[in-house]
């Protein structure tokens, strides 16, 4: 058996995993935001009146039941995702903006920069994560600002440490060094040369990220870090209904499977996304 028949059976091999995998990010990723941003439409109430009695088990009328308040939690599930996503996604947005121009830096200019900036980002990655959101959380407070200021000083190192190391070795390359003798600025040399030959991996970074930061800010606001009663989102309901798990599971498990679908499908796209990328790399060097 050839090398180029090994390959070629390889490739058929993997190609239905890919294929499954993407199938099931395409339908968590469509259910989840779905019901994010079109849910609101459908809800039968207002999230936050008190429309019957406390503690009612689904039915017809109420689906998921209501809260210890007498809120519909139906209504309140279908409200209740698109703070989740759209902070995240500014988290993620900032934090990669931040990141990516300093890891490019510190891959271009090397030297005493660089040292500095990945002495820097060490330090940050050791800070244990919670516990720093924590502490900053409760003396500024839950603000949008201060939640995108907080989350994105945590994932900034990281995105740094990606983007600088996929920036060295294309900064190495022959045609980087022409264009700095054709005396273009650094501005020019990265968004010329160096973007293009790093984008598939700023992609599939991106899409990790946001995939973290999803987990990340549901966290927090189920912690009360993040969304403040009496607001619907799927973080702070998870902590709402935790008292409900025995008498009324459905309403723990609605907003707790929606994240988990979120979360997971915003990942398994990046993980499909990669291992494209990789079979594309591996087949243009064997062409």
């Amino acid at each position: 058996m050839t090398v180029a028949t090994t390959f070629s059976t390889e490739r058929r091999m993997r190609l239905p995993r890919l294929t499954a995998a993407s199938a099931i990010a395409t339908i968590l990723l469509i259910v989840s935001l779905g019901v994010a941003f079109l849910g609101p439409l459908f809800r039968p109430h207002n999230p936050n009146d008190l429309i019957a009695s406390p503690m009612l088990r689904p039915s017809h009328k109420y689906p998921l039941g209501t809260d210890d308040l007498g809120r519909d939690l139906f209504s309140r599930v279908l409200s209740g995702g698109s703070n989740v996503v759209m902070v995240a996604l500014l988290v993620t947005v900032v934090a990669f903006t931040i990141g990516a121009v300093l890891g490019m830096a510190a891959g271009y200019v090397q030297g005493r920069f660089d040292l500095v900036v990945t002495r820097s980002v060490d330090v940050l990655i050791a800070l244990p994560a919670l516990l720093f959101a924590i502490v900053f959380i409760s003396g500024l407070g839950s603000s949008l600002h201060v939640l995108v200021l907080v989350i994105s000083v945590f994932f900034v190192p990281r995105i740094v440490r990606i983007v600088r190391g996929a920036t060295a070795p294309v900064v190495a390359n022959d045609y980087v060094n022409a264009s700095r003798l054709r005396g273009l600025g650094t501005g020019a040399i990265l968004w010329r040369d160096v973007i293009p030959n790093i984008a598939g991996i700023l992609v599939v970074e991106f899409a990790a990220r946001l995939g973290s930061v999803l987990m990340f800010v549901a966290t927090l606001n189920f912690l009360g870090l993040g969304a403040q009663p009496p607001a619907s989102n799927w973080g702070l309901m998870v902590s709402e209904t935790l008292p409900l798990l025995r008498s009324n599971p459905a309403a723990l498990m609605a907003p707790t499977a929606l994240i988990a679908a979120l979360t997971v499908g915003v990942s398994l796209f990046a993980d499909q996304f990669a291992a494209r990328l990789a079979m594309n790399q591996l087949a243009g060097r064997n062409a």
